[in-house]
Formats: C-alpha cells, structure tokens, sequence
C-alpha cells in the first residue's frame, strides 16, 4: 500500500507541478498581450503609413479616395505616388486607410519633422500644376505660385490667384513630369 500510496502523491505533485506551470504560462501569455496592446496604442497612422510596403488607399474628408504607395513623408502628411500622380495627404483629414502594414521606423531625424510646405515648395519650383482640394471639399486647380509658412498661393486656371491655407487642404495632387 506504501507504493501505492507514494505513486499517488508523486502523480499528485506531478499534476500540482503542471498546474502551476500552466498557470505561469496563462500569465506570461496574458502580459504579452497586455504590453503588445500598449505598444500599439502608442503608434499613429504615421507610423503604420511608414512601414506600408505596398500601396495603400486613404478615405479623406468628403469621401475623396486617394491611393498609391508612400514614398516620402514628414510632420502630419504623406506623400503617395500612383503612377505619374503624387499625393500630398494630411493626415488630419484621413478617414479610412486600407492596407496599412506593421509601424515602420520610428520618426526620429529632421526629414521626419518636414511640414507639408516642403513637398509644396517644390512643387512651386518645378512650376507645378496641381489640384488642391480642401477638408470642406472645395478643390482648386492651377498653377502653384508660391508656399509660405502656412498657406500656398495657386494662379487658378482662369487667371485669379487665390490662397489656400495648408491646415485645410486635405489633399494636393500633381501629375509628375514624364522622365
């Protein structure tokens, strides 16, 4: 009976021992998903454009669907390319973004910080023709004259200049120049 009895308290402490070691697992499993979920609500739609791979397609304001791959970006904005199309969008006027991929690099140099004036002032350089359309949906075409600290002026096609200012444009677009 002795060794019997010692062979149940042996399965006993083997199965105490399991539990426990499931138990450790439960809650090692339990603060992964814990830290993993903080991490990610640390990381901005800035963030997950940066580690987009591939193209990707953004709802603005309006319903205005832009698509194309990221290929530049700076404070608030990405700069998508679609074909001989690129897209100044400011993220603030995003509603939806579909194909979005894991958090890229981390924004950390000067380029990170850029304000959407720089991508505009190189339009204006290149004598740029673009459409600017704005959050409440109005859209602008012409020529870009030139961007100033928070506003871009355009020589509309009819011949008037106007002022756009850059906190409510959702989105500029111009078609690149063939190379």
């Amino acid at each position: 009976m002795t060794g019997e009895h010692d062979d149940l308290v042996r399965a006993l402490e083997d199965d105490l021992a399991a539990l426990a070691a499931a138990d450790a697992d439960l809650e090692r499993d339990a603060e992964v998903a814990e830290r993993t979920r903080i991490e990610r609500s640390a990381l901005t739609l800035a963030d997950r454009l940066r580690g987009a791979a591939a193209q990707v397609r953004l709802t603005l304001v309006g319903s205005l669907d832009i698509a194309g791959a990221p290929t530049d970006h700076g404070d608030g904005w990405v700069l998508l390319v679609d074909g001989r199309d690129e897209h100044l969008v400011l993220l603030a006027h995003v509603v939806l973004a579909h194909g979005l991929g894991p958090a890229g690099p981390p924004a950390s140099s000067a380029l990170d910080r850029r304000p959407p004036g720089s991508v505009l002032r190189r339009w204006c350089r290149d004598r740029s023709e673009a459409a600017l359309r704005t959050a409440d949906g109005a859209t602008v075409r012409g020529l870009l004259l030139a961007s100033y600290a928070d506003h871009v002026d355009v020589r509309e096609l009819h011949g008037a200049v106007v002022s756009i200012a850059v906190a409510q444009l959702a989105c500029a677009t111009r078609r690149a120049a063939l190379g």
